[in-house]
């Protein structure tokens, strides 16, 4: 039999347990979810303590490299400029591999020079940077918790034309302290967005994400971090560029890494954003042959019926590191050349090897509908033809020409798809995690760089 010493270590054991249980319960959130205060914060009196020289001396600090937040600015636009470059000669420039003797990467065409690289002489720090948003993508953690999702900050350089823009995007990913737990790790940084919902203090809200992004929460690391821009981390920096064409959306994708004593911003290529021409099946390249055979593979889960479930994973050798190469801006509209090669032979071979999966899938999609979804999931689809505002056309999913009033004053609007497609499906993300503990899916729209 027990003694009274035996009984008591007993009830203090059960009384630690069920305090452990406790705190690992999955608690419904205990009031609704805002979707402007905890997925998209575009609050101009919150984005104040966000300023870009502000973000950018934050990464370089915390490298513990010489680099300068001025150096690796314009070391980054640099990379849009020949060889030598005008900052930045020993660094990545647009010329640096060639095919037939035309500026490449990853053996597809882009253009070289940009005229983003210009900025490569320029000083961003005066107020040129205007932030936009701060953004929780905790329904971009895997279901296994290795990483806690993607934390972004998006600004905006300013400009009087509605087609000559510059964004910048932070796509940082949050390391999990806690791998051993599973997803479950990653609960305190999911009830923190939630409960931002619940702050009606403006200065409270500013401090808490502020705190997040350049602290750190017990236990989590601060959001900006060079490492969790690496490639090794899966974050970067994404840059959209728009050059006086409503068709001339350019993104860009960058990786911080440490090369000796200096941080550089290396290209790396756009996930997701395959050439469009690899779909005229007429295209009759080994290269461009593959890239079919790999499609047909993804048809299956392009045809899952839920938007932001319907997803694809384009091996890295078919992917561009410019979403519009220039060489003709029909390349980034995947369903042109893929219509156009249906009167050829290999066009209607390449259809009925996706109408095959179809049916193993049993869905009622035609393989033009397919191809339009795989589109629609790239740079150039989600926010050219997903991307207006309002009743205005911006090609953007953030516009900073299109301020509205929010509870804490000024804030910039956002698109209608992520009003009220993408918002929603994150929302309930994270209030199935806070109630079940379920995992976040692995989600179609949000597996690419894209859709702040």
């Amino acid at each position: 039999m027990l003694g009274r010493r035996g009984v008591l270590l007993l009830s203090s054991l059960a009384i630690a347990l069920l305090a452990g249980g406790a705190r690992r319960r999955a608690v419904e959130p205990p009031h609704p979810l805002d979707a402007r205060r905890s997925f998209v914060v575009t609050d101009q009196a919150i984005l104040d303590g966000f300023t870009f020289e502000r973000v950018m001396n934050a990464i370089v600090v915390r490298s513990g490299t010489r680099t300068s937040a001025l150096r690796l600015y314009q070391q980054l636009f640099d990379t849009q400029n020949p060889r030598p470059g005008r900052v930045a000669a020993g660094a990545a420039h647009c010329d640096d591999y060639l095919v037939n003797g035309k500026p490449s990467f990853n053996g597809l065409p882009r253009r070289c020079p940009t005229p983003e690289g210009n900025l490569a002489v320029t000083n961003p720090f005066g107020g040129d940077h205007i932030p936009l948003a701060a953004v929780n993508r905790f329904d971009m953690a895997p279901p296994d918790g290795s990483n806690c999702g993607q934390y972004r900050i998006v600004f905006a350089r300013k400009t009087d034309s509605t087609f000559a823009r510059v964004h910048l995007i932070f796509e940082a990913v949050l390391p999990n302290p806690a791998v051993a737990q599973g997803i479950a790790g990653c609960r305190q940084v999911a009830q923190f967005w939630a409960d931002l919902s619940n702050v009606n203090s403006i200065a409270e809200r500013r401090a808490k994400l502020e705190a997040f992004f350049f602290d750190g929460i017990d236990g989590f690391d601060p959001v900006i971090d060079p490492r969790h821009f690496s490639a090794a981390s899966g974050g970067g920096i994404r840059t959209m560029h728009n050059a006086n064409a409503p068709l001339g959306n350019r993104f860009y994708q960058f990786r911080l890494e440490r090369e000796g004593d200096q941080l550089v911003a290396v290209p790396d290529v756009l996930q997701n954003m395959p050439y469009g021409k690899f779909f005229d099946a007429t295209y009759d390249t080994e290269t461009a042959r593959r890239f079919r055979d790999a499609f047909v593979a993804q048809v299956s889960s392009l045809a899952i019926a839920d938007s932001n479930l319907a997803f694809m994973n384009i091996p890295n050798e078919f992917l561009l590191a410019e979403s519009n190469p220039g060489e003709s801006e029909l390349d980034v509209v995947f369903e042109v050349p893929f219509v156009a090669s249906q009167l050829t032979t290999e066009g209607r071979a390449f259809s009925n090897r996706i109408s095959a999966e179809l049916r193993k899938s049993g869905s009622r999609l035609s393989p033009t509908d397919i191809v339009k979804r795989a589109n629609q999931l790239s740079c150039t689809g989600c926010h050219f033809f997903r991307g207006n505002v309002g009743d205005l056309e911006f090609y953007q999913q953030i516009s900073e020409a299109v301020v509205e009033t929010g509870d804490a004053g000024p804030r910039f609007a956002i698109s209608k798809t992520m009003r009220d497609v993408f918002v929603p499906h994150r929302m309930d993300v994270l209030t199935d995690f806070l109630r079940s503990g379920t995992a976040p899916p692995r989600a179609g729209a949000t597996i690419g760089g894209g859709v702040e």
